[in-house]
């Protein structure tokens, strides 16, 4: 198991000093692969379990800076445009148990018990692209790696209630806010559009209700086929009109699939 030196420990003492106790954040980092949904996780060095990025606020950092800080440190992912989905502080929210298997690593209790202290916790949530697949780990961590909504239940802590949490904050902006254009790559087909569309809904949707509805909305331009060999006709390739796509939102309009 790992043991930390004395002058790593004097090191964290200071920047626990630094913070506010009993209060974090948690990061939660939504991405679309072409198939499933994903969330970035974190796995601490020596230990069995993951969990999305997380860290603490200090006394001189706005909180929003300390998000964007503590996502860096844990996955490397930056500038992204980070909004709130909740704040988290039930009087049981804390995790002794879990924490206190730290102790193996080599931490001092007064560590462990500054950590183990039930934490209100405020929630951000963002959105990546496809192409922004490479994550890195800072060096109290020892993976971080893209996970399936869909195997949340594995993560510790109550991090799996704090996804699913940040994912009904997805589901109820995704017809107010220009999120798709986020997740998406440039071009398109209308069948890739719809994937996307079901694994943020989490239900499958009709494929003619869905083309004729997307269709009407005149957010789509046709930009040419794909090259990609089919046994069938090449599909169609298509691009968001950022434009219209917002005019659109702001019309309160919803496209009922």
């Amino acid at each position: 198991m790992a043991q930390f030196t004395e002058e790593t420990l004097d090191l964290i003492r200071k920047e626990l000093k630094r913070c506010i106790p009993q209060l974090s954040i948690n990061c939660v980092i939504f991405r679309f692969d072409g198939e499933a949904l994903q969330v970035a996780v974190v796995q601490p060095i020596q230990a069995d379990m993951w969990t999305i990025p997380g860290g603490f606020v200090r006394k001189t950092e706005d909180i929003e800076i300390a998000a964007k800080r503590i996502l860096f440190e844990q996955t490397q992912l930056n500038n992204l445009i980070l909004g709130q989905f909740g704040t988290f502080g039930a009087a049981q929210r804390e995790f002794a148990q879990e924490i206190g298997s730290f102790s193996t690593l080599g931490f001092p209790e007064d560590i462990i018990n500054w950590i183990s202290q039930r934490f209100v916790t405020i929630g951000y949530y963002s959105i990546v692209g496809q192409e922004q697949t490479d994550l890195r780990t800072g060096p109290f961590f020892k993976d971080v790696k893209w996970m399936n909504v869909g195997k949340i239940d594995k993560l510790a802590m109550d991090h799996s209630q704090l996804v699913s949490e940040a994912l009904v904050a997805l589901r109820s902006e995704l017809q107010s806010r220009p999120l798709i254009t986020s997740f998406l790559p440039e071009s398109f087909t209308i069948p890739e559009l719809q994937k996307l569309y079901e694994a943020i809904l989490g239900r499958p949707v009709d494929r003619g209700n869905f083309r004729q509805r997307i269709l009407k909305t005149q957010i789509l331009v046709k930009i040419g086929t794909s090259k990609e060999k089919t046994g069938s006709r090449p599909p169609i390739l298509y691009r968001l009109d950022k434009t219209k796509y917002l005019d659109y939102l702001s019309q309160n309009v919803k496209l009922g699939f």
